[in-house]
């Protein structure tokens, strides 16, 4: 097939209006059956859902904290709503309690929120790290801790506790925060499952406590971008630390670290909750020991906005499937770069060849920025057992990009995310030898269960 004959898809540069009969119609034109049908009855080994509840966590919250997070979001929201199911995934955001990253501490997610910050309110303090480190106590000036103890009588419990892990914290760790940040590598893993999840016509609910607001705005964004209205993605701030708000939000009066960040900063949201303090949260800025507490009234609040906002959402007009797994390209240009996945059996899936003996390409970009989007199927007796390779190959005009690719799958959502330059325009060439990303083991054990592993 010339690739010139490929259907398009219409898109803007910053905002694009997809349209589901569009891929129809061109894949009755193509005389190609996608394989949705096979994703329905009760041999599926994926479970369909309309709404996605992704929790952005705070600081100082560990993998396991931050899921726990989220189930407890979760009993407010419920697991179906209007006949649809809810499901959740978890939006991670690297914190100083992360055990396998003992150069990440609390400081650094401080530092973290100072440059996410500087960010929203126009790039202010962006390059301007002496305002920085003047927080954390230079020469004659009051430390940043100091502040934070100075506006709020109470942080002087955790004080001393935090003044000896500052001390304890070399330069060094901290110019490497500076020089590069973890958050960087947070907002590409959250864009690209945002991506593959409006692909997939999910509606999407995004939940977000403390600093996960500051991420929660760049993934509403970009929800907003591809599926090019805000109909499909509704969001919750709970203590926000972003100025920017695109939600209803609550944070309490108790809350000393936003109340603290208001004194400092100026321009975080105000108390707008009036609750009672509990000595099992001194700080009340927690998340379930605070927000979710069912003997306080934030958990009421909370709830309502939850509820409210899934009465809002509405299906994205997008054209993907899920699958029992999947695979998102995206890329940050211009240009038409294609995603290749090899299937077990020898099947090329690609632009000019969609649909394969285990799944199928439903989403196909020729001009920008992408999603291209690969799943695999369902039903057990189409997918198949083996190893599946997946690459890429830029077609056209996408010299110097780079290309973002995300695994996930229907049970755990995000699973692997690989960046790397998209190389040299290769057209049609590229086509026999793509740029490899990772390859993909789909498994059966002896009592019929299904794995998917990436490699």
């Amino acid at each position: 097939m010339n690739k010139l004959r490929r259907i398009p898809f219409p898109l803007a540069r910053r905002q694009r209006a997809w349209a589901a009969g569009v891929l129809a119609a061109a894949s009755l034109s193509l005389g190609v059956v996608p394989l949705a049908a096979a994703q329905e009855g009760s041999g599926s080994l994926c479970e369909s859902s309309g709404y996605v509840l992704g929790f952005f966590n705070g600081v100082w919250n560990d993998p396991t904290e931050a899921a726990q997070g989220m189930e407890r979001l979760m009993l407010l929201a419920g697991d179906r709503f209007q006949d649809e199911r809810v499901t959740s995934e978890l939006f991670y955001n690297t914190s100083g309690k992360l055990e396998d990253r003992p150069d990440v501490s609390r400081l650094e997610d401080v530092a973290e929120v100072f440059m996410q910050r500087s960010e929203e309110i126009g790039g202010i303090f962006d390059q301007r790290w002496e305002y920085f480190w003047s927080m954390l106590g230079g020469a004659g000036e009051m430390s940043f801790w100091e502040r934070l103890q100075e506006s709020h009588q109470a942080f002087g419990d955790l004080y001393a506790a935090w003044k000896d892990h500052v001390q304890d914290k070399t330069v060094a760790a901290l110019a490497g925060l500076a020089s590069a940040p973890p958050s960087e590598s947070d907002y590409i893993r959250h864009n690209a499952r945002i991506q593959g999840l409006v692909t997939e016509r999910k509606k999407l609910l995004l939940v977000a406590h403390s600093q996960g607001n500051l991420f929660v705005n760049k993934a509403y964004t970009e929800a907003v971008r591809v599926s090019g209205s805000g109909d499909s993605a509704k969001v919750v701030h709970i203590a926000s630390a972003a100025p920017t708000l695109n939600g209803e939000y609550t944070t309490v009066d108790i809350d000393l670290v936003i109340g603290a960040l208001r004194h400092i900063a100026g321009n975080t949201p105000a108390a707008n909750l009036d609750i009672p303090f509990s000595k099992a949260d001194r700080s009340g800025h927690e998340l379930v020991a605070t927000y979710l507490d069912a003997s306080r009234a934030a958990r009421g609040q909370v709830r309502n906005q939850i509820q409210q906002a899934l009465g809002q959402l509405k299906t994205p007009a997008t054209a993907g499937e899920t699958g029992f797994f999947t695979v998102t390209l995206t890329w940050d240009g211009t240009g038409d770069v294609d995603l290749h996945t090899f299937e077990p059996q020898g099947a090329q899936v690609y632009y000019s060849s969609r649909r394969g003996q285990s799944g199928y390409l439903d989403t196909d970009n020729v001009t920008a920025y992408g999603p291209e989007h690969y799943y695999a199927s369902c039903d057990a007796n189409v997918l198949q057992p083996g190893l599946y390779r997946v690459g890429i190959n830029n077609y056209a005009r996408a010299e110097g990009r780079t290309a973002t690719v995300q695994l996930s799958s229907a049970k755990d959502g995000e699973l692997l995310t690989r960046r790397l330059p998209v190389g040299a325009v290769r057209g049609t060439a590229g086509n026999l030898s793509p740029i490899p990303v990772f390859d993909v083991q789909v498994s059966r054990n002896a009592e019929g269960a299904w794995s998917v592993t990436p490699q």
